[in-house]
Order: C-alpha cells, then sequence, then structure tokens
C-alpha cells in the first residue's frame, strides 16, 4: 500500500515539473514574445553596428565579385542560447512555396559561395548578435538567379505521443537573393500533361475529368505564373474547370506537379486538354521584356460506354425480335420461295453492302484530309543568319475564297508537328508580291524561334509551309506553298527551295520587314497593314508546340483551339458519321430483307 501511494506521488510531481518546463519555439517573432519564458529566436539582415530594414539580401553582382555582408541574430527569450549559423540553398516546395534545404544537405549554389564569420554563436536574453559573413561569386558562375538564405538553428530534443525521444532542428533564416549579370532568359514549361476521364452511367450525360502536369522553370530567372486550364470535347462543347490559383515564385530549374478537375466532360472519343500559363515577374523584381506565353494541348480518350452499352441493347432486342417473328412465321405456313422474292432479298442484301462500303468511305476519308495542291515558297533574303529577319514570299496566289494563312516551320529542335510562325491572320494583313504571291515577313529571327522553342543549335534544313485556310474558324486548307532553309555551317543559311520569282517580286518580299524601325533581337517591325500592342510590337498566334514568341499577346481561346484541335476534331466528326451511316445502312438492309421474306412467304407458288 506504501509503495502504491510512494509511486502515485511521484508521478503527480513528474507531471507538475513537466508543466513548468519552458518549450522550445524557434520563430522570427516580435522582440518581447519571449516574456513568459519560451525560447524565441530570429534573424535580420543587419549594417556592422545594427539591423536595418531590408526584408531580404539581395545583390546583383558580376562573376568573380566578393560581397560583405552583415546578420543579426536574436534571442526575445529569457535564456541564452547557443545556436548554428549556416548558409543553404534554397528550393521551391509542391505548393510552390519557399524553403531551404535541410543542414545535412550539401549545397552547390549560392549556399556553398556564403562563408559564415562564426559557424556557432552565443546570443544572451533578450540581446542579440551581430554575424558577418561574405559572399564569394565564382569567376565561372552562370548567369541569372541564384537562390539560398542563411539559417540559425537550434537542436533540441523533444517526447512523441508514443514516448520516445526524437531530435528537433528548430531554424529560421534570412532569403538571399543573387542576380549574376549576363543573358537572362526567362521561360516557363508544361510537361507531361495527362488528362483521365471518369465516365458516368448516364448515358445520355457527362462525367468528370482529372487533369495533372508539371511546371517547370527552364529559363535562369525565378519568375510567378498564372495557370488556366480548359477541357473541351470533339463536338466543340467546354467542360467547367477549377480554377488555379497564381504562382507567386519558381526557382529556376525547379518545377511544381499541378492537379486540377473539370466536370460536364462530354465523351466525345476524342477530347482536348490546354493548359495555359503567362509567366510574370515575381513581386518586387524589375519587368522583363514580354515574357512568352506558354500553351500545351493534348488529347485523351472519353468513350462513352454507356450510350454504346445501349445502342448494343437496343440492336440485340430489334434482332431478336426479327428471328422470333421469322419463326412464328415458318411454323404456321410453310411455302416455296419465289424468284422473284429471291432477286428482292438480293437486291436487299446488294443495297446494304453499297450503303455500308459508302458509310466506311465517308469514316475514314475526312474532308480536311483532301488536300489541295501545293505551290512553292521563296525564303529572302537567299543567304543569312540566324539573327536576320526572313519574308516568305509565295509563288502564285491563294484560292479565291481564302479568307485567312497560317505558317509553321519544322525541322531538327521543333516540335514534330511544327512551331507557328505566322499566326492565323486575315488574308489582307500581307502584301501582294508582283507576281501575286502573298509575301509573309516574319515577325521574329530563326535564333528567336530555337530559343523559343527550348533549342539554340539551329542545323540541317527547316521547312516552312503557309496555308491557305477558309477562314479563322475552319481549318480546311484550300492550298499549302512550302519551301525550306539549310543551315550548312553554324548561324548560317541558304535557301534550300530556289524557286526563281520575277526580281521585282523577291524585292517586294525582301524589303517587307524595313517597312518599320530596324529590327532587333526579340522584336520585329510588323508587316503592312497588321495590327500591333499598343508598345508597337505585332499579335502573333500561339504555338501548338508550349510557348509563343516573345512579345505575343494572347489570342481568343477559341481560334486557339480550332487552330491546334482542327485534324483530331474533324476525324472524330467523320468517324462518328459514318458511324451512324453504317448503322442506318445496317438497319435498312435488315428492313429490307425482312421485306422480301414476308414477300416470298405469302405469294403462292404459281408454278413459273
Amino acid at each position: 500500500m506504501i509503495t502504491t501511494s510512494a509511486r502515485r506521488i511521484a508521478a503527480v510531481l513528474a507531471a507538475c515539473l513537466l508543466a513548468v518546463l519552458p518549450a522550445t519555439h524557434a520563430s522570427a517573432a516580435a522582440p518581447g514574445a519571449g516574456g513568459t519564458g519560451r525560447t524565441t529566436f530570429g534573424v535580420q539582415p543587419s549594417a556592422a553596428k545594427k539591423p536595418d530594414t531590408r526584408p531580404n539580401f539581395s545583390y546583383g553582382a558580376t562573376p568573380g565579385a566578393r560581397v560583405t555582408d552583415h546578420l543579426a541574430v536574436f534571442n526575445y527569450g529569457k535564456r541564452p542560447l547557443t545556436l548554428r549559423v549556416y548558409a543553404q540553398d534554397a528550393f521551391t516546395t509542391e505548393d510552390s512555396g519557399f524553403d531551404l534545404f535541410a543542414a545535412k544537405h550539401r549545397p552547390t549554389d549560392v549556399g556553398s559561395w556564403i562563408e559564415v564569420g562564426k559557424s556557432r554563436v552565443k546570443v544572451p536574453a533578450r540581446s542579440r548578435v551581430i554575424v558577418p559573413f561574405t559572399l564569394s561569386i565564382p569567376p565561372k558562375a552562370t548567369p541569372g538567379d541564384h537562390v539560398g538564405g542563411i539559417v540559425a538553428s537550434l537542436a533540441a530534443t523533444t517526447t512523441d505521443k508514443k514516448g520516445d525521444r526524437v531530435a528537433v532542428d528548430q531554424r529560421v533564416g534570412a532569403r538571399v537573393y543573387l542576380r549574376v549579370a549576363g543573358e537572362l532568359t526567362p521561360r516557363l514549361a508544361v510537361e507531361d500533361l495527362r488528362t483521365v476521364y471518369h465516365g458516368t452511367a448516364n448515358p445520355f450525360g457527362t462525367g468528370s475529368a482529372t487533369v495533372t502536369y508539371t511546371l517547370r522553370n527552364t529559363g535562369n530567372v525565378r519568375l510567378a505564373a498564372h495557370q488556366t486550364v480548359r477541357v473541351r470535347d470533339g463536338l466543340g462543347g467546354t467542360a467547367k474547370t477549377a480554377k488555379l490559383r497564381d504562382v507567386p515564385e519558381l526557382l529556376p530549374g525547379d518545377a511544381i506537379h499541378v492537379s486540377t478537375s473539370a466536370t460536364g466532360v462530354r465523351p466525345a472519343f476524342r477530347d482536348t486538354t490546354t493548359v495555359t500559363v503567362d509567366p510574370e515577374p515575381v513581386r518586387g523584381d524589375i519587368k522583363h521584356r514580354i515574357l512568352p506565353r506558354v500553351t500545351r494541348t493534348a488529347a485523351f480518350t472519353a468513350v462513352p460506354w454507356a450510350l454504346l452499352a445501349l445502342v448494343l441493347v437496343l440492336a440485340a432486342i430489334v434482332v431478336l425480335v426479327v428471328i422470333r417473328r421469322r419463326r412464328r412465321r415458318n411454323s404456321q405456313a410453310v411455302s416455296v420461295r419465289s424468284p422473284r422474292a429471291t432477286s428482292g432479298a438480293k437486291q436487299a442484301v446488294g443495297l446494304t453492302a453499297v450503303l455500308l462500303a459508302t458509310g466506311a468511305l465517308l469514316a475514314g476519308t475526312p474532308a480536311d484530309a483532301r488536300a489541295a495542291t501545293g505551290g512553292m515558297l521563296a525564303v529572302s533574303p537567299a543567304k543569312g543568319t540566324d539573327t536576320e529577319p526572313i519574308t516568305l514570299t509565295a509563288e502564285a496566289p491563294c484560292p479565291t475564297k481564302t479568307a485567312n494563312v497560317i505558317a509553321r516551320v519544322k525541322g531538327a529542335g521543333f516540335p514534330r508537328d511544327g512551331q507557328i510562325v505566322v499566326g492565323n491572320a486575315p488574308l489582307s494583313t500581307y502584301a501582294k508580291a508582283s507576281g501575286g504571291g502573298l509575301a509573309i515577313p516574319l515577325i521574329y529571327t530563326m535564333k528567336d524561334y530555337a530559343n523559343i522553342a527550348g533549342f539554340t543549335d539551329l542545323r540541317g534544313t527547316y521547312t516552312f509551309t503557309v496555308s491557305c485556310l477558309k477562314g479563322a474558324f475552319d481549318p480546311t486548307s484550300l492550298k499549302d506553298f512550302t519551301g525550306s532553309l539549310d543551315f550548312e555551317r553554324k548561324n548560317a543559311y541558304r535557301d534550300g527551295t530556289k524557286v526563281a520569282l520575277p526580281k521585282a517580286a523577291e524585292g517586294t518580299s525582301g524589303g517587307a520587314p524595313a517597312t518599320g524601325a530596324p529590327a532587333t533581337e526579340g522584336t520585329a517591325a510588323p508587316a503592312p497593314g497588321q495590327q500591333g500592342q499598343p508598345n508597337g510590337l505585332p499579335v502573333p498566334a500561339e504555338t501548338p508546340s508550349g510557348s509563343a514568341p516573345a512579345g505575343s499577346a494572347p489570342l481568343d481561346a477559341a481560334r486557339a483551339g480550332a487552330a491546334e484541335d482542327s485534324t483530331g476534331s474533324s476525324l472524330t466528326v467523320w468517324a462518328v458519321s459514318g458511324f451512324g451511316v453504317c448503322l442506318l445502312a445496317l438497319v435498312a438492309g435488315v428492313a429490307l430483307w425482312v421485306r422480301g421474306r414476308r414477300a416470298g412467304a405469302e405469294r403462292p407458288d404459281t408454278g413459273e
């Protein structure tokens, strides 16, 4: 009994002792937050003698430079603290937040370039210590942003819910933003776009879809981003997609995984998802040149299984009804089929075969696939470098029903389907050459288009295609003109088409780019009659390869969707039409065959 009472008294005393012990807490709290005895500490940029008002350490320097600065470490508690101070690299978290790697991670970027004056500092209660540090930029440091931080950490131990003692590293840090002088390339990319369709049991209803993709900073500048997702079915309908929040900051080389959902997705066999990302400077950073919009489109399969099952069930019911009626007639009266009935049945079978063949032909030959005859393009100037403006001149005019034109380039480094270099624009935008063909000046140089596509080494043959379209929203090509240029050596090309154009036409096309201010890298003068942005830049179209030329303004969503998804939508519509014709032909053939059998059964044998 005495032993039991002693144990209870010891337990009560232990509980009281734990209640009065101070709890550790690492945060950048305001002075005076440690009035209750809690361990609270923080860091702040500082001058040599006292802290300053800088929110973080921000530097702009050249490779090989050396910067000396100071960090103030505060102890807001009533007990002295011994803190570890070190530098570390930064990374972007999955929720697009800012964080520093753990102490065990070996820094390889700006964290390894910072040398702290004291690795361990003892800070008295309710006091501060100023720690100097040196930032030494390597001579071969790459241009752009390098991000890290300086951390003050306190190692402690605590007890988890299971009673086990665990080590806890409580830390706070001050951000370090370093921009090394050189060429800045702000660029984002959308990768691994996938859409999974979730069906519905309603044959005439709509389902939902889950869209996932990776947003990666492929440039050397930290960027913010505004992102939107659109899901369209093969018949032109648009689903309702959850709104995505903006990305506040994405560090160079980092990536985040984005997931969203869409409702009201109509299963049309082949639906498409389009992700659009508009890069923006992060808050507090300088405004870069107009950043290129990023657009990525991918198709996904959305099969209406419930509707197909209903059609098969109805077809099975029709077949069973026909078979039962036939057996009932055969059991009631036995007669000999006349030659006329036999001929009628053969005609029904033949008509059914013709209709089925017609439906299959329609299903396999969409209108968009019946391409018209094409022509040739000339590249002006015939010889030049990758930084010179280029003009494409067609050897003949577009057909009379042409309303709009669009141009693409294919070759090593560009997407397989080609990258748009001239947006979907009215035919009247471009001047005519003396031979009647169009003279289309490209908005940017070949070097600019390569940078937009994500590569720098232009090599081999690049083929241009100018398509004469029936309208802005009608992707039917009435005629295509093709031409090419060859990069035989680095940064230099020659015309690979070698079309003999009149000298006046060649002069007109070659002079088109010079109608405005002199072209510089990243900008170009608009063609005569071409509309521009308020700052004088032309308005090119988006590219289906995942990016648009720098300086481009956003296009209307319907036009972009029509330009990107025209082929797939046409194939889907014609396939569904062909399926419907085949189904109707099958029903008509069965009906004619049944009528022929019925007529043969009811007609008496005359002996003819």
